[in-house]
């Protein structure tokens, strides 16, 4: 499962009479970007290998690149950009997550939606080190442990790290210490692997034909 948290882009009132013509009031920063707060206060050394995802989906179909999404802070207005499958490329700070002004959009109310994925932060994308995935998995699950506190027992534990490509998965190879090469199935879009299973601890790193457009982390 992917997506771990989600929060739809709500109708709220609007103050603002100059935007108004605009569009909508979608929601403040805090409610569309959680938990970013909490990851932006882990030290540097414990989220070196993993970041946090905000992908913006339309139930209506429209394209990524039609979306206004923006902010405004001291009279300065911020656009937040989406790459074509949605992901915001920049997110906010924590400066505008503390002033949590609203997050205004051009889209109807009840079209869209915000999710929330763990995503892979390492080097190296085409041929990463199994050390590199591993540390990554174990940081994010540090961080849900740390922030579902007494309810850690329940919290979903990330053990795939999923490649996700720009078109049909490419070729894939998993490298063994002594040099094999032993080829891996990818379905569709995506190769998925688990770096911390028995039957691969003797991996030393992965390569693909072609680097992938994502690095997702799954249960």
């Amino acid at each position: 499962m992917r997506i771990l948290f989600a929060c739809l882009l709500l109708l709220t009132g609007a103050s603002a009479l100059a935007q108004e013509a605009e569009g909508r009031v979608a929601g403040p920063v805090s409610m569309l970007f959680p938990h970013r707060t909490a990851y932006l206060e882990l030290a540097p050394e414990d989220r070196s290998h993993f970041r946090l995802d905000y992908v913006v989906r339309s139930s209506a179909g429209v394209p990524a690149e039609d979306i206004g999404l923006w902010y405004l802070q001291d009279d300065t207005r911020t656009q937040l950009e989406l790459l074509p499958n949605g992901q915001v490329s920049n997110p906010p700070d924590a400066g505008i997550l503390a002033a949590d002004p609203d997050v205004w959009t051009d889209q109807p109310g009840q079209t869209m939606s915000m999710s929330l994925m763990f995503a892979y932060a390492g080097p190296d994308w085409q041929t990463p080190e199994r050390e590199d995935l591993v540390t990554g998995l174990e940081q994010a699950n540090r961080a849900v442990r740390r922030a579902a506190g007494v309810a850690a027992l329940f919290a979903p534990e990330f053990k795939t790290v999923t490649f996700v490509f720009d078109g049909p998965a490419p070729q894939a190879w998993a490298i063994d210490a002594d040099g094999t090469r032993q080829a891996l199935t990818g379905e569709e879009n995506r190769v998925d692997f688990r770096p911390r299973d028995r039957s691969n601890r003797s991996i030393v790193r992965l390569e693909f034909e072609a680097e992938p457009q994502r690095v997702l982390f799954n249960r």
